[in-house]
């Protein structure tokens, strides 16, 4: 049976209900408003300077609002009605989200088209057509991306994922409110009492689940419907128990909600990118929500600090400016320096755009004829202008996601020197006299290297790259990571399976670290398999195998348990095979994501104390011990190469930490140069930088690094006469 409604034998009350969120926009509140206003500044603040670094709660502040509003109105229209239209709902919510939505999306995708290479600018379209199915959130869940610590490419369209999980939660709230008043009506209950039980229940399941997959997933945690279901709930929850809201005494209303706008405020200081999010730490912004809106339900919180003009108004724009303000950072970014005047540009770009879409096409739009029902609204002009922008909009997305990617057309804008796709391989040795002894090879691999390192250095047009960004990134890493998915090794299935080289081999190396350290697999392997040498890897992602306790980027099942486990379970493997080489490399990230916290001195000090514990057991060990020193973190080729700069805007400087991660390797390897371990700390600084450290994007016509952080293939095995000596001894 086709219906826009389903009726329930609820008898319409003779007046409504007190507290709940009244229809229409002449009863909007301004304290919720003002609240709206808080929530996007602090996210826009936390996206463009990184500060506060918990501002990314703001969605979460969005969450109960939007749970307790959209509660509020569906209520109110079953007591009024005793129906709830679903047809009518669903009109209502696209006519409120799709216009600005939309427009931001094709703007962002035809911008693409002109800032980016090609390959993000089909990326780019693609997060856009997710977003605009508003599964936005599940897209960058699987892609893995992280959106407090991203090591790839940020996607301007990032930002989206919330309101994924917004729609995707009112796809099924309706309809459950509309059973449990039903079927609460049928058996002669109060409905709200009933519609309260089934809320708890949902914020419960929903919150516990979210304690689990925090603990478990932290990204998918982070993007989960599932896991933010139980904000949304509690926004829910109060506009059912409003009624008792309204019994709130006139006096504590004030108290109530200063103490809830205190409590975002420390939220967005104490919360950070290392906090267990968004269980159990969303509680504190989604309670405090909970507080500010409680206050003003039913009286006056008298909240000046957000009930005022301007945070009205800000608040009336934050739809808009949400939107706007994330497409602006990135696109912005690509085009001019992060300096004073990038951040006013963005400030400003981001809030005249959101100023202009909200009077000219989100009210507009609001105000048409335009998917409501009844007789024409009696303001012919807005109603017609709002109907033209509707079809305007719906070209231009025809356009942007059906015949642009079709066509298979690129923007055409000139490029420097536009760097075309080619298929990964390894640029040939470095030509040498073949019979030289392996310290002059490498001498002269040096020589050559850091020739081309500076000819890079002083180029001032992009290259035909070779992998090209055409390649996906992790086309480009060692294919021991993403071919034989030996970056985590958990067993001796793993061990067997992740062994190179000749299995009968008479001598052994084992290389230990994170995903750093296999980065340098293809060059490992070019400089020992010709010698007669067996490769076992005993990695694990994201885990330095100095015992030092560090948080996930990324998060796995219990990272911060497994990490411990592993690098205890790693050196016990090294003391069974006994190699003849132990080869070890970090990333010197390490050290932002100790779980103590430290910084500076303190971390370095905490570095070097787990090193020497390290190499200390170790140390009777008759074998070579081989520190790879990091390589120098550098740009992210899909980020900073674009069609309006060139590669000398894309030179990063080697960082006093990097400097300083070093310098406490080598002294605390050379400690141990002397025992039957044979430690030896090998600076890879040359091969990456000039020396004054400057370090390109690229050496020749081959990228550095996938992501800023790990080689490509094709370079690691470039290294290989310069890993050679260092590792034969």
């Amino acid at each position: 049976m086709a219906t826009d409604t389903i009726r329930t034998p609820a008898q319409v009350p003779d007046r409504p209900v007190s507290g709940l969120p009244r229809d229409g926009a002449h009863h909007v509140r301004g304290d919720i408003e003002g609240l709206r206003a808080v929530a996007v500044l602090l996210v826009v603040a936390d996206h463009l300077f990184g500060w506060p670094h918990g501002g990314f709660i703001g969605v979460d502040v969005f969450f109960v609002i939007s749970g307790f509003l959209i509660t509020g109105l569906l209520l109110r229209e079953h007591q009024r009605t005793g129906r709830i239209s679903f047809a009518d709902f669903y009109r209502r919510r696209i006519r409120r989200i799709l216009p600005a939505s939309v427009l931001v999306l094709v703007v962002t995708a035809v911008l693409a088209q002109v800032v980016f290479f090609a390959n993000r600018a089909r990326e780019t379209v693609d997060d856009a057509l997710w977003a605009l199915l508003f599964a936005g959130n599940w897209h960058f869940a699987i892609d893995g991306t992280d959106y407090q610590q991203a090591g790839d490419a940020v996607s301007p369209l990032q930002h989206y994922w919330s309101l994924s999980v917004e729609e995707q939660f009112y796809v099924v709230w309706p309809v459950v409110l509309l059973v449990v008043l039903g079927l609460a009506a049928r058996r002669g209950r109060a409905g709200l009492v009933a519609m309260a039980v089934v809320t708890v229940l949902v914020v419960a399941g929903g919150y516990a689940w979210a304690v689990h997959e925090t603990a478990s997933a932290p990204t998918w945690a982070y993007f989960s419907t599932f896991s933010r279901s139980w904000e949304l709930g509690l926004g829910a929850l109060l506009a059912v128990c409003a009624p008792l809201a309204v019994r709130i005494p006139a006096a504590l209303r004030p108290l109530l909600g200063w103490a809830g706008l205190v409590g975002i405020a420390a939220g967005a200081v104490l919360i950070d990118s290392s906090t267990a999010f968004p269980a159990p730490w969303a509680l504190v912004p989604v309670l405090s929500t909970v507080a500010v809106i409680a206050a003003g339900t039913g009286g006056d919180s008298r909240i000046v600090l957000v009930d005022n003009p301007v945070g009205r108004y800000i608040g009336a724009l934050s739809y808009s400016l949400y939107l706007w303000h994330f497409p602006a950072i990135v696109l912005l970014a690509e085009l001019m320096p992060q300096d004073g005047l990038y951040y006013a540009t963005v400030g400003a770009a981001a809030l005249l755009a959101a100023t202009a879409s909200y009077h000219l096409v989100e009210q507009p739009i609001r105000r048409s004829a335009w998917l409501r029902p009844g007789p024409r609204p009696p303001r012919r002009r807005v109603a017609a202008f709002g109907g033209w922008a509707a079809t305007g909009l719906a070209a231009a997305l025809v356009a942007v996601f059906v015949v642009l990617p079709a066509s298979g057309a690129t923007w055409p804008w000139p490029q420097p020197a536009s760097p075309t796709a080619a298929p990964p391989a390894a640029p040939p040795l470095v030509e040498v006299d073949p019979g030289a002894e392996a310290a002059a090879l490498a001498a002269q691999a040096q020589q050559v290297l850091t020739a081309d390192i500076a000819a890079s250095l002083a180029a001032t047009e992009w290259p035909e790259l070779s992998p090209g960004l055409n390649s996906p990134g992790e086309e480009v890493y060692s294919p021991e990571w993403v071919v034989d998915e030996c970056l985590n090794i958990a067993d001796e299935a793993d061990m067997a399976r992740c062994s190179y080289g000749d299995p009968a081999a008479e001598q052994t190396a084992v290389l230990v670290g994170d995903s750093v350290a296999i980065s340098w697999m293809p060059g490992i392997r070019r400089a020992l398999e010709g010698s007669g040498w067996r490769i076992q890897v005993l990695t694990l992602g994201q885990c330095p195998q100095v015992p030092v306790e560090v948080r996930a980027y990324r998060g796995g099942d219990n990272f911060e348990e497994k990490c411990p486990q592993h690098q205890v379970w790693a050196l016990e493997q090294v003391r069974l095979i006994q190699p003849d080489l132990i080869i070890m490399s970090s990333a010197a990230n390490s050290l932002v994501r100790l779980l103590s916290d430290n910084s500076g001195d303190a971390a370095l000090a905490e570095w070097r104390t787990g090193l020497t514990t390290m190499l200390a057991s170790l140390e009777a060990m008759p074998a070579r011990m081989v520190v790879l020193g990091t390589p120098p973190p550098g740009e992210n080729i899909q980020e900073c190469m674009t069609r309006f700069n060139g590669p000398q805007d894309c030179v990063s400087p080697i960082g006093e930490e990097t400097n300083d991660f070093i310098r406490v390797e080598q002294e605390t390897v050379a400690q141990f140069r002397g025992t039957a371990l044979q430690a030896s700390y090998v600076d890879t600084r040359s091969w990456f930088c000039d020396a004054a450290e400057r370090c390109p994007l690229f050496v020749g016509t081959v990228p550095i690094y996938a992501d800023g952080t790990h080689m490509v293939a094709p370079y690691a095995e470039r290294l290989a006469p310069l890993l050679a000596p260092a590792l034969l001894g």
